[in-house]
């Protein structure tokens, strides 16, 4: 209900019941299936299969913030709304997308999940970011994490609040991307790697 996926207990799935965000398949490495959740005796986690649903394990570490650094007031993480595969290169990464808003990368197929200080430690990243006014009825989302296919580094994220940024050194610093680079950036969601790797060409 209200664009939810309700998933029961199938093929030995652990989390029957829980009502999960989004749902990425990658039918690369190991097979291995991500998705998040939101549980009333868990909270807000992220369950993987490595063999496309036998079994399910959550997480050992799912995405949450850092403490907070200077001024900046503390957060939790309420979901994580978007998963995206890293770059073929590298076969363990994922990135994912929260609210509030923030950035997460895990290097290991889901197990552990480490926040990205460039974006979810920087004062002016959270001032863009706003408030909970400030974006979706459930809360302000980081969303449409992509991947340049021709490069690891290159990376772009979108924000309920905050516009569209871009990264040339994975994540560790971050601009706002370019009127063009927004475009190519929206224009790769839907498309393949080889597709969008010929489209980006020049941009």
């Amino acid at each position: 209900q209200s664009g939810r996926i309700t998933f029961m207990a199938a093929a030995g799935a652990l989390f029957t019941k829980a009502v999960a965000r989004r749902v990425f398949a990658r039918f690369g490495f190991r097979r291995t299936l991500l998705a998040a959740a939101r549980t009333g005796h868990l909270g807000p986690t992220i369950f993987r299969s490595p063999n496309l649903g036998r079994p399910w394990k959550e997480a050992k570490q799912p995405p949450a913030f850092a403490p907070p650094t200077g001024d900046l007031p503390g957060r939790s993480v309420d979901h994580t709304f978007w998963l995206t595969p890293g770059h073929a290169s590298e076969s363990g990464s994922w990135y994912a997308g929260t609210s509030p808003q923030g950035l997460f990368r895990s290097e290991d197929g889901g197990v552990s999940w480490t926040p990205l200080p460039a974006v979810n430690d920087d004062p002016q990243f959270r001032q863009w970011m706003g408030t909970v006014q400030d974006g979706t009825p459930d809360g302000p989302k980081l969303h449409s994490v992509i991947v340049d296919p021709r490069d690891a580094s290159h990376l772009y994220f979108g924000m309920s609040g905050g516009g569209v940024h871009e990264s040339r050194d994975a994540g560790r610093s971050w601009k706002p991307a370019s009127r063009s680079g927004a475009y190519a950036a929206r224009r790769l969601l839907p498309m393949s790697a080889s597709t969008a790797t010929s489209m980006l060409r020049g941009a």
